[in-house]
């Protein structure tokens, strides 16, 4: 099966889509995506050399077998009625899968979806204030499409939506298909997908914030995708994406 990236393809399914620009090796699609800063516009590499997920920490990426794309949005409307672009993609990402697979991802609030237990796809979304066109969101997508070796450190944690098979699509078709299911979802009916396929709810978990250690039972998700903790002396606790980090879930 070919699986070269094809723009044609990408932009047939999506013609909301501005443009669609590959590279054969990047720094950062997140990065090109903020420097050029086109709205609408998907920024695709073959190859990407210096990755960054949330807290800036750097995460593995293939030479070959991998996606690594970053989609940059201008919104017109005020910062604080912008959807949760995290669980928007999560949400796309989970149901182009399903459309076009027969494989079961689950999530890991809050960014990073699992297969079997083992970590193949990390979300970021980044909002920033672009002084010539105003706001500016980045949201980039990394998938193990199809690597069966990882470095030793992560092996027993990372997995492939195609992991030691042959793929029944290609890389392009599940791109197109992602962001045909972003577009679709945008309007609003995301939440219950994104919430349906979380593997952490009803899950012991262990947590640190401002330096303090936490646990407790994870109950639920609040609707701008916070999640609900019950602590060990019964008082809830709200954790928001962008000041804790899950250490540990059983």
């Amino acid at each position: 099966m070919n699986d070269k990236l094809e723009k044609s393809i990408i932009l047939q399914k999506n013609p909301w889509l501005s443009d669609v620009k590959i590279v054969a090796e990047s720094e950062s699609t997140q990065k090109d995506a903020k420097l050029d800063g086109q709205e609408n516009c998907l920024y695709l590499t073959e190859k990407q050399n210096q990755t960054y997920g949330r807290f800036g920490r750097q995460y593995f990426a293939a030479d070959s077998g991998g996606i690594y794309m970053s989609l940059s949005l201008m919104p017109s409307v005020a910062p604080e009625k912008l959807p949760e672009f995290t669980l928007l993609t999560g949400a796309a990402v989970v149901s182009a899968i399903e459309k076009l697979t027969d494989k079961k991802p689950q999530i890991k609030w809050v960014n990073d979806l699992y297969l079997n237990n083992k970590k193949f796809v990390g979300i970021l979304a980044e909002t920033s204030l672009n002084p010539a066109k105003g706001t500016q969101v980045v949201i980039g997508v990394g998938i193990n499409f199809s690597i069966s070796q990882f470095p030793p450190e992560i092996e027993n944690k990372a997995t492939s939506l195609f992991y030691n098979e042959k793929p029944n699509i290609n890389r392009s078709e599940l791109i197109a298909e992602i962001w045909s299911e972003f577009h679709r979802l945008s309007t609003g009916s995301f939440f219950e997908i994104y919430k349906s396929h979380s593997f952490i709810l009803g899950k012991e978990v262990e947590f640190v914030q401002s330096g303090q250690n936490f646990s407790g039972i994870a109950t639920d998700l609040t609707s701008n995708g916070e999640l609900i903790v019950n602590l060990a002396n019964g008082q809830p606790k709200i954790l928001s994406s962008g000041e804790i980090s899950l250490k540990k879930w059983t």
